[in-house]
């Protein structure tokens, strides 16, 4: 009776093995090319219910991606440039760049190896597949890095910040457009580079050092969308900003943590919101986090966003490494933790602040952080405009480094003004409250900014 059981279980184990393995066939006498070089991982493939699946590490580091694999959840992470892919053994749910995508068969380990779908990574990481049944061949043949480019313009506007982006396909966004008084010299600078059109105007929070320029542009240059952070506020300029959207019937919209701004994969070009919170107490707090990049190059452009919201992203956000990081409040000692400078440990930094400003920006702290996570300094105050040029190969910024001494301390009024006239001599741009020039007879908006 004993063997009678153990040849049932025996004919049972063979038959669920047939079963499972029943649309399984060795792949050997296939030859798979990448870029014309015949892979060593070619005798290693199978096909199943038609499709190819050939060792995981094998195909992503030939496409030139990484790879990582997750023991315990049974999952694959891979990436080359802004391509991000995630795949489950045994699932036919898997994701490219966040989208859910249903695959045919799915991942699966095969006598102790990972093997995955040769044709929805490669596609998937823009490659061509071509099958040759002749010869059973398998071409597959890279994506061909582009030959445009992206710029960032890090615009001089003094005490603010304002970034130009042009993108590989043309489209052109500008982020901020610093304070008031240097409206008209950021929309001469910005026809100076040909643009008649902006596709997107993105207003980070409602502070005047932000957005006052922004009256300017407006008034003179066609936009076709604008973003703004959706922070109430009551000031003059703030209204106006608003009123303008609305009399040009610009389409206006308030973005949310994780809002696509722009995603364009046949060029490797992104553009997203990270970070908003348009019920933040403070202005500052409430500032649009914004990440974009092309080829494989990352910015962080963090606005006027502080501490609070540098540690919220630290524990939400999946990656924060980029290579170009414009740090948060013109480099006020409020923002640029080196918790948070570690995560993104970026290559280059950008500083945007007025010479010789009133707030001693960039604060000293915030120069110990940034030489402490290896970066290069780079500062609107000592070079005016930075530009950043982004290709397939890299970036390049056409300015030079900065050491961090030029770096003035806060300035202390000598004298008491007796209305705007008198301060606009010594502060064009008028002062916040925290200056010790701020009287509040002269914030007649109320708006925390005096004589803006």
């Amino acid at each position: 009776m004993k063997k009678i059981n153990i040849l049932l279980i025996v004919i049972l184990l063979l038959t669920s093995f047939t079963v499972v393995n029943q649309n399984v066939e060795a792949a050997s006498n296939i030859t798979i090319n990448v870029a014309g070089v015949k892979q060593s991982y070619s005798n290693k493939a199978i096909i199943k219910s038609g499709s190819t699946l050939v060792p995981l590490r094998g195909i992503f580091e030939s496409l030139g991606a990484t790879v990582q694999w997750n023991q315990s959840t049974k999952t694959i992470d891979a990436s080359k440039g802004n391509t991000k892919i995630w795949l489950k053994i045994g699932s036919k749910t898997t994701k490219v760049n966040g989208k859910t995508v249903t695959i045919a068969v799915p991942a699966q380990i095969v006598n102790g190896s990972t093997l995955v779908p040769l044709r929805f990574i490669s596609e998937a990481l823009g490659a061509n597949v071509q099958w040759t049944q002749a010869s059973k061949t398998i071409d597959i043949t890279p994506a061909k890095g582009s030959s445009k480019t992206m710029k960032i313009h890090f615009i001089d506007v003094g005490q603010g910040d304002a970034t130009l982006i042009q993108s590989p396909n043309g489209k052109n966004i500008l982020i901020d457009g610093g304070p008031r008084s240097e409206g008209n010299q950021l929309v001469a600078y910005i026809k100076s580079l040909g643009i008649s059109k902006l596709d997107y105007v993105v207003a980070t929070h409602p502070d005047a050092d932000h957005i006052g320029g922004l009256i300017a542009v407006l008034n003179s240059i066609s936009v076709s969308k604008f973003i703004n952070s959706g922070k109430d506020h009551t000031s003059e300029t703030y209204m106006n900003m608003l009123y303008l959207i609305s009399s040009k019937n610009i389409p206006y919209t308030e973005p949310s943590s994780g809002t696509v701004v722009m995603d364009e994969n046949n060029l490797e070009f992104y553009l997203k919101v990270i970070y908003a919170n348009k019920n933040a107490t403070e202005n500052n707090e409430a500032s649009l986090v914004i990440k974009g990049g092309y080829c494989g190059t990352d910015v962080l452009l963090m606005g006027d966003a502080g501490l609070e919201v540098e540690n919220i992203l630290l524990k939400s956000a999946n990656n924060l490494k980029v290579d170009l990081l414009k740090v948060g409040h013109h480099g006020s000692s409020s923002s640029s933790s080196l918790n948070f400078l570690k995560a993104v440990n970026p290559e280059a930094t950008i500083l945007s602040y007025g010479k010789d400003n009133s707030y001693g920006h960039p604060h000293q702290t915030v120069l110990n952080n940034i030489n402490t996570v290896g970066s290069k300094m780079y500062s609107t105050a000592t070079e005016g405009t930075i530009i950043a040029t982004i290709d397939c190969n890299g970036y390049k910024l056409n300015a030079k480094e900065f050491s961090g001494g030029n770096v003035a301390p806060p300035t202390v009024p000598s004298k008491t003004y007796q209305n705007c006239t008198e301060l606009r001599i010594d502060y064009p741009s008028g002062v916040p409250a925290s200056h010790p020039a701020y009287q509040a007879k002269m914030d007649r908006d109320q708006d925390g900014w005096a004589c803006e």
